[in-house]
Protein backbone atom coordinates (compact mmCIF):
# COMPACT_ATOMS: atom_id res chain seq x y z
CA UNK A 1 0.00 0.00 0.00
CA UNK A 2 2.94 2.24 0.48
CA UNK A 3 3.73 2.83 -3.11
CA UNK A 4 0.10 2.89 -4.40
CA UNK A 5 -0.76 6.50 -2.53
CA UNK A 6 1.68 7.95 -4.57
CA UNK A 7 1.28 6.27 -7.57
CA UNK A 8 -2.63 7.47 -7.59
CA UNK A 9 -1.48 10.69 -6.35
CA UNK A 10 1.01 11.06 -9.09
CA UNK A 11 -1.90 10.04 -11.69
CA UNK A 12 -3.92 12.91 -10.29
CA UNK A 13 -1.53 15.13 -10.11
CA UNK A 14 -0.42 14.80 -13.79
CA UNK A 15 -3.36 15.04 -14.89
CA UNK A 16 -4.81 18.24 -13.44
CA UNK A 17 -0.89 19.22 -14.84
CA UNK A 18 -1.83 18.40 -17.71
CA UNK A 19 -5.29 19.79 -18.29
CA UNK A 20 -4.22 22.95 -17.08
CA UNK A 21 -1.58 23.41 -19.53
CA UNK A 22 -2.53 20.80 -22.82
CA UNK A 23 -5.06 21.75 -25.43
CA UNK A 24 -6.06 25.17 -26.40
CA UNK A 25 -9.38 26.99 -25.85
CA UNK A 26 -10.74 27.45 -28.99
CA UNK A 27 -14.06 29.06 -29.07
CA UNK A 28 -13.44 28.65 -25.09
CA UNK A 29 -13.73 25.12 -24.94
CA UNK A 30 -13.22 23.54 -21.69
CA UNK A 31 -13.17 20.09 -22.20
CA UNK A 32 -9.59 19.89 -21.23
CA UNK A 33 -10.53 20.88 -17.99
CA UNK A 34 -13.38 18.15 -17.46
CA UNK A 35 -11.24 15.39 -18.94
CA UNK A 36 -8.49 16.15 -16.42
CA UNK A 37 -11.13 16.39 -13.72
CA UNK A 38 -12.87 13.08 -14.78
CA UNK A 39 -9.82 11.21 -15.43
CA UNK A 40 -8.15 12.09 -12.35
CA UNK A 41 -9.82 13.25 -9.47
CA UNK A 42 -10.98 8.98 -9.22
CA UNK A 43 -7.25 8.32 -8.42
CA UNK A 44 -7.17 11.11 -5.77
CA UNK A 45 -10.07 10.23 -4.17
CA UNK A 46 -8.98 6.54 -3.59
CA UNK A 47 -5.14 7.76 -2.55
CA UNK A 48 -6.79 10.05 0.10
CA UNK A 49 -8.68 7.39 1.11
CA UNK A 50 -5.93 5.31 1.72
CA UNK A 51 -4.20 7.86 2.86
CA UNK A 52 -6.81 8.47 5.82
CA UNK A 53 -7.67 4.70 6.50
CA UNK A 54 -3.91 3.79 6.51
CA UNK A 55 -2.53 2.28 9.99
CA UNK A 56 0.44 3.42 11.66
CA UNK A 57 2.36 0.31 11.61
CA UNK A 58 1.11 -0.34 7.69
CA UNK A 59 5.41 0.97 7.09
CA UNK A 60 4.37 4.28 6.16
CA UNK A 61 7.77 6.47 5.17
CA UNK A 62 8.15 9.72 5.44
CA UNK A 63 9.94 10.52 2.37
CA UNK A 64 6.80 8.74 1.05
CA UNK A 65 4.16 10.54 2.38
CA UNK A 66 6.55 13.94 1.59
CA UNK A 67 6.67 13.07 -2.01
CA UNK A 68 2.79 12.65 -1.68
CA UNK A 69 2.30 15.92 -0.28
CA UNK A 70 4.68 17.73 -3.04
CA UNK A 71 2.35 16.62 -5.46
CA UNK A 72 -0.44 18.15 -3.89
CA UNK A 73 1.50 21.67 -3.18
CA UNK A 74 1.85 21.57 -7.42
CA UNK A 75 -1.39 21.14 -7.91
CA UNK A 76 -2.48 23.34 -5.50
CA UNK A 77 -0.29 26.15 -6.74
CA UNK A 78 -1.42 25.78 -10.16
CA UNK A 79 -4.76 25.81 -9.42
CA UNK A 80 -5.29 28.56 -6.89
CA UNK A 81 -4.87 31.26 -9.39
CA UNK A 82 -7.32 29.80 -11.36
CA UNK A 83 -9.91 28.88 -8.75
CA UNK A 84 -9.72 32.76 -7.63
CA UNK A 85 -10.17 33.38 -11.32
CA UNK A 86 -13.06 31.59 -12.46
CA UNK A 87 -14.54 30.24 -9.15
CA UNK A 88 -14.85 33.61 -6.87
CA UNK A 89 -14.34 35.79 -9.58
CA UNK A 90 -16.58 34.39 -12.60
CA UNK A 91 -14.32 34.32 -15.35
CA UNK A 92 -14.13 32.11 -17.83
CA UNK A 93 -11.94 28.78 -17.22
CA UNK A 94 -9.93 29.85 -20.38
CA UNK A 95 -9.23 33.46 -19.10
CA UNK A 96 -11.36 36.39 -19.06
CA UNK A 97 -10.64 37.58 -22.32
CA UNK A 98 -13.64 34.43 -23.24
CA UNK A 99 -16.24 35.85 -20.06
CA UNK A 100 -18.46 36.78 -23.78
CA UNK A 101 -18.74 32.79 -24.66
CA UNK A 102 -20.19 31.78 -20.88
CA UNK A 103 -19.71 28.48 -20.01
CA UNK A 104 -22.42 26.17 -17.73
CA UNK A 105 -22.13 26.97 -13.90
CA UNK A 106 -20.68 23.69 -12.89
CA UNK A 107 -17.25 23.95 -15.12
CA UNK A 108 -16.07 26.88 -12.75
CA UNK A 109 -16.65 24.50 -9.93
CA UNK A 110 -13.52 22.37 -11.45
CA UNK A 111 -10.49 24.60 -10.00
CA UNK A 112 -12.45 24.93 -7.03
CA UNK A 113 -12.52 20.91 -6.80
CA UNK A 114 -8.91 20.82 -7.40
CA UNK A 115 -8.19 23.19 -4.62
CA UNK A 116 -10.19 21.96 -2.23
CA UNK A 117 -8.55 18.06 -3.11
CA UNK A 118 -5.28 19.41 -2.56
CA UNK A 119 -6.09 20.84 0.85
CA UNK A 120 -7.33 17.75 1.65
CA UNK A 121 -4.25 16.13 0.54
CA UNK A 122 -2.08 18.20 2.03
CA UNK A 123 -3.81 17.89 5.32
CA UNK A 124 -3.90 14.34 5.33
CA UNK A 125 -0.20 14.15 4.68
CA UNK A 126 0.35 16.32 7.66
CA UNK A 127 -1.92 14.04 10.21
CA UNK A 128 0.25 10.87 8.77
CA UNK A 129 3.71 12.26 9.08
CA UNK A 130 2.34 13.85 13.17
CA UNK A 131 0.91 9.82 13.46
CA UNK A 132 4.56 8.07 12.34
CA UNK A 133 6.60 10.70 14.68
CA UNK A 134 4.49 10.50 17.26
CA UNK A 135 4.41 6.60 17.11
CA UNK A 136 8.16 6.70 17.17
CA UNK A 137 8.34 8.98 19.80
CA UNK A 138 9.40 6.83 23.12
CA UNK A 139 6.41 5.94 25.74
CA UNK A 140 6.14 8.87 28.32
CA UNK A 141 5.36 7.19 31.71
CA UNK A 142 2.05 7.69 33.54
CA UNK A 143 3.57 10.35 36.23
CA UNK A 144 5.30 12.71 33.43
CA UNK A 145 8.66 10.85 33.94
CA UNK A 146 10.48 9.47 30.71
CA UNK A 147 11.78 5.27 31.65
CA UNK A 148 15.42 6.65 30.68
CA UNK A 149 17.19 8.32 32.83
Amino acid sequence: MFIAVPTLILWYAAHAVLSRFAGACTMGDTDRFVGGMIVGMPAAVAGIALLLFAPTRAGWRIGGMLATGLFGVVVLCLWAPLAISSGIQGHHLCGPEFDSVGTGGWERLIPLAHVAVACVLLGAVFRNIRRVRGAAQPAVAADGASRRR
